[in-house]
């Protein structure tokens, strides 16, 4: 599973999963395609999983047996791709240079500069209720839409949002320039919030969690993209570049508490620490870094990898078709896999899963949901023993906080420190919530 992903690019994941949502439109199956393409079914599977290239010549063919002379959104969506990739190395380049001088020179200003501002006061609350919040997407969402107004200056993401390539736009180098001025983000935070909808207008902003900052970067889009003041609209732009450093700096100046543990129990931590991960979840991303930890704890020193937490924390690809959110590989094959959640379970999440892994050819793999029991599992019907039989799948349920217990019961004193090494580093990240930080101090700060 561990392969190249650079080669990957976010243009080239769209244009497969459109290919693939296409294959599916005209009922074909992925053996009927590979015959008229002169493939296995395996090589086609293998295609649409992205663990495969698909060279020019396999992909006139491909195009041909999807019919595209007859479907023109798919042809200009072809043409569109060839087009973007021409041009993609030379807009990276520009984005780069145009993001750093924006935060640059947003270092220098004092403030002063923005009582020129016609409704300074008004444009100063839009940003803090659009920056000082947890929810990192609505800052990647503005990023992305101000570089895409430079590129293109018809661009307006109040009419097209995805005009702008917001995939390989943000995860190929805005999100790069963020992590290197330690603004918190995720690697993928403008189409986590955008979800697919074209108009990132008030409609849209119904619909998001916080609604608050969701209203705040519509109601930041309406005021700059309907500025026709070059230098207001220039004074917005570093208004919030300036508001944006400022917040990161405040991030970073709050202390993370560091426990004294030499003396305390591993049952103590364990307890601990599954208060903390359960009060501050952070998307998923704390309990799935300490499941994580603790499986890297009991295989350690085994020949068995404990794969998939970097991805999981540290910024989603969203280009990597990850199996699961954890994973054991043993001799380069995966042996088992893991979802760790603290939401309820429906029936959509078990069909995406299980998709997944299809597509990945994991279909005989062992599946372990890792959530609260039985909160997150009352909604499945046919649960016998935490264990589901789900179209041909086999999906057993574990407690969070019991699985954490017992797995510290088995890791030794070192062992159990290093964890805690880990999860203090895990907070300390530029990333990780204020509130999470909050957290961690009120239980950890003796």
């Amino acid at each position: 599973m561990n392969k190249n992903k650079s080669i990957y690019s976010p243009e080239y994941a769209d244009l497969v999963e459109l290919l693939t949502r296409e294959r599916r439109r005209l009922g074909l199956s992925q053996a009927e395609v590979g015959e008229s393409m002169g493939m296995s079914q395996s090589d086609v599977s293998k295609i649409e999983n992205q663990d495969r290239r698909i060279d020019v010549y396999e992909f006139r063919k491909l195009l041909a047996a999807y019919r595209v002379q007859d479907n023109p959104r798919l042809k200009r969506y072809v043409q569109d791709f060839f087009g973007v990739m021409m041009k993609v190395e030379e807009r990276k380049e520009f984005v780069h240079y145009w993001l750093n001088t924006r935060l640059n020179y947003a270092k220098s200003l004092s403030g002063e500069e923005f009582k020129k501002l016609h409704d300074e006061a008004a444009i100063s609350q839009i940003l803090a209720d659009l920056i000082e919040t947890s929810a990192k997407g609505f800052r990647g969402v503005v990023v992305t839409c101000l570089a895409g107004y430079h590129v293109d200056k018809s661009f307006n993401p109040l009419v097209d949002f995805y005009a702008c390539n917001p995939r390989s736009i943000f995860e190929q180098t805005i999100w790069y320039v963020l992590t290197e001025y330690n603004i918190p983000c995720g690697k993928s935070d403008p189409l986590n919030v955008a979800k697919n909808i074209n108009k990132l207008d008030r409609n849209w902003a119904k619909d998001r969690r916080p609604e608050k900052a969701a209203l705040a970067a519509v109601a930041f889009f309406e005021r700059y993209f309907g500025e026709n003041d070059p230098e207001q609209q220039s004074l917005l732009e570093d208004y919030f570049f300036y508001k944006l450093i400022k917040y990161s700096e405040s991030i970073a100046a709050i202390p993370v508490a560091g426990a004294d543990i030499s003396g305390v129990s591993r049952q103590w931590l364990a307890e601990n620490l599954i208060q903390f991960s359960l009060n501050a979840p952070e998307s998923g991303a704390t309990p799935q870094w300490l499941i994580a930890c603790l499986l890297k704890q009991l295989f350690k020193g085994s020949t068995t990898l404990v794969c998939g937490s970097e991805e999981s924390v540290f910024g989603t690809n969203t280009t990597s078709k990850k199996p699961a959110d954890l994973w054991l590989e043993y001799n380069d094959k995966v042996i088992s896999l893991f979802e760790v959640t603290l939401k309820k379970i429906d029936q959509k999440r078990l069909e995406d899963f299980i998709e997944s892994t299809h597509l990945s050819g994991l279909d005989g793999i062992p599946v372990t949901f890792i959530c609260r029991i039985p909160e997150d599992i009352s909604t499945l019907k046919d649960v016998t023993a935490n264990t589901l039989f789900y179209k041909g799948r086999m999906i057993d349920f574990v407690d969070y906080s019991s699985f954490i217990r017992s797995s510290f019961a088995l890791v030794h004193a070192e062992g159990a420190s290093e964890i805690y090494d880990s999860m203090q580093a895990f907070v300390k990240q530029i990333t990780t919530s204020v509130k999470a930080k909050g957290v961690w101090n009120s239980i950890f700060n003796n």
